[in-house]
C-alpha cells in the first residue's frame, strides 16, 4: 500500500492540470488500507464498521496534507521523486497504526512515538496550506479548528478513554486553536512562520492535555512544555524580524 501511495501521489503531483479526483481517490484508498491493516492485527476486537475510525486519522490526513502542500511547493522534475519518497513516512504510519492496536510492549511505545511525530508534522503541513491559500478570516479559523480537533484525537486516544470523552477534550483543543488563529490575524505573521506559530500552540495544548489526562501534569511537566513552546516562539519572532 505504501508503494501504491507513492505512485499515486507522484501521479497527482506530476499531471497537469491538477487532477483533484486523484488526491480524493488516494485518500479513500488510504482509509480503506488503514482499516484493513489494523483489523488484521491478531489481538484486535473490532466488531463494528466504526471501531477503527480513530486509527484512520493519521494516514488519511497525511495523504491530504502531503498532496495539498506538495502541490504548492514541489515543482519541475522534483515532483515525481518527492511523491515517491512520501511512501516511506506513509508506510511507517501504517505500521505504527498496526502496532498501536495492542496497548503494551516496546512496539506499542515506538508506534506511539511515530504517530505523535507524524501528527505534528501533518499539523504543520495543514497550517501551512491554510495560510498559503489566503482564505478569509472566518474560513481560516474554521479550518484550523477542524484540523486541530482531528489531530488532537490521535494524540489523546493514547489514554484509552471512551470515544465521547476523547472527542470532548479534542473539541476543547479545537476551540482554543480557533482563538489562537483569530489572535494570529492581528500579528504580522504569514505563510510558514504563521504555520510554525500555530504548531507551537498545538504542541503546547495537546502536550498539557495529554499529561493531564494521564495524571502526569505537575509544575515540572507544565514548565517543560511552556519552555519548549516559548523557545520556539522566540525563534519564530527572531527569524521574522531578521527577514
Amino acid at each position: 500500500m505504501a508503494a501504491a501511495f507513492g505512485i499515486g501521489l507522484a501521479a497527482f503531483l506530476a499531471i497537469e492540470p491538477t487532477q483533484s479526483w486523484l488526491l480524493l481517490l488516494l485518500t479513500v484508498l488510504a482509509a480503506l488500507a488503514s482499516d484493513g491493516v489494523v483489523r488484521s492485527h491478531p489481538r484486535n476486537d473490532f466488531k463494528h464498521l466504526d471501531d477503527t475510525a480513530l486509527y484512520l486519522f493519521v494516514p488519511v490526513l497525511f495523504t491530504l496534507a502531503a498532496g495539498l502542500f506538495l502541490e504548492e511547493t514541489a515543482e519541475g522534475y522534483w515532483t515525481v521523486p518527492t511523491g515517491l519518497l512520501m511512501a516511506v513516512p506513509f508506510g511507517l504510519a501504517l505500521q505504527a497504526e498496526y502496532h498501536s492496536v495492542e496497548g503494551k510492549g516496546n512496539a506499542y511505545h515506538n508506534a506511539r512515538l511515530i504517530l505523535n511525530v507524524a501528527t505534528y508534522m501533518i499539523a504543520f503541513l495543514f497550517y501551512a496550506v491554510i495560510y498559503d491559500f489566503e482564505l478569509a478570516l472566518v474560513t481560516t479559523i474554521f479550518a484550523v479548528s477542524v484540523v486541530s480537533v482531528l489531530l488532537a484525537i490521535e494524540v489523546l486516544r493514547e489514554e484509552a478513554m471512551e470515544t465521547p470523552r476523547t472527542l470532548l477534550f479534542a473539541g476543547a483543543i479545537g476551540l482554543l486553536m480557533a482563538d489562537v488563529a483569530w489572535a494570529l490575524h492581528f500579528l504580522p505573521l504569514e505563510g510558514g512562520v504563521a504555520a510554525i506559530f500555530l504548531l507551537l500552540a498545538f504542541y503546547l495544548l495537546t502536550g498539557l492535555m495529554h499529561s493531564y489526562l494521564g495524571r502526569r501534569l505537575n509544575l515540572r511537566t507544565a514548565s517543560e512544555f511552556v519552555a519548549m513552546a516559548t523557545l520556539g516562539l522566540v525563534i519564530v519572532v527572531a527569524s521574522h524580524n531578521l527577514t
